[in-house]
């Protein structure tokens, strides 16, 4: 039976892709962004979409290409900006869901009742920093509280997920030991890549990326803390 879903014409998203291989761990899967973040942070990808007034595409629109990929993918992940941003992000996850899809969500981990909350099948979040780093490296005045109480809830495992962080030039040995004890004990963590653009480029000092010899040490260094450590963009 075709599974078939409403979406409010109201409801906007930032960006949308049709597929693919490697945002969601063992399926293929479309990507819906959602526009609006509470952080800045120097190495973002994704910057033209840090305001809300970037959702400008209709969901109703995205649900119907979602509805024609049905046995072609296997899922959606909701990236951002940060999606616990958007205010209809619930309602956009239960419209995916009742197409018998999987939902991922991409989250920075400022909103941790978000996280208990939302009935999603897997959320990868981002570990920016050491928390006493947060602020340089997402240039913005970070609740810290909130990213502990969010890794704390994933490490209960009720939700599948998995650790990120961005090697950012800001961050040394020292800083990734730290993150590796903020999540002690984490099944999955994946340390990519820092990639300049126009944005990083952007600010008062200008880093190099780590080279791939340090993050191969990196990764030797948090197998100690985590049962996985994948390196990507390396």
């Amino acid at each position: 039976m075709t599974k078939k879903s409403q979406a409010d014409p109201r409801i906007k998203i930032a960006g949308f892709q049709k597929n693919s291989f490697i945002d969601f761990p063992g399926k293929i899967a479309a990507v819906v962004f959602l526009g609006g973040c509470n952080l800045a942070c120097h190495y973002c990808h994704n910057n033209k979409i840090l305001a809300q007034s970037s959702n400008t595409l209709d969901f109703a629109d995205v649900l119907k290409e979602l509805q024609e990929q049905i046995g072609f993918i296997d899922g959606v992940v909701i990236s951002g900006g940060e999606p616990t941003q958007h205010p209809h992000l619930k309602y956009i996850v239960r419209a995916i869901k009742n197409l018998g899809l999987l939902v991922k969500l991409d989250t920075n981990g400022t909103n941790s009742q978000i996280l208990k909350d939302i009935a999603v099948d897997f959320i990868a979040m981002d570990i920016k920093a050491p928390l006493e780093k947060y602020t340089a490296v997402t240039c913005a005045e970070t609740e810290t509280a909130e990213i502990q109480e969010s890794i704390k809830f994933l490490l209960t495992g009720k939700t599948d997920y998995m650790f990120r962080t961005t090697l950012s030039p800001y961050l040394n040995e020292t800083d990734i030991r730290q993150i590796g004890e903020l999540i002690r004990g984490a099944k999955c963590f994946h340390l990519q890549q820092f990639v300049r653009n126009e944005f990083s480029d952007s600010h008062p000092i200008v880093l190099w990326p780590h080279s791939k010899e340090t993050a191969k040490k990196f990764e030797k260094l948090l197998l100690k803390y985590c049962t996985k450590v994948v390196l990507r963009g390396f």
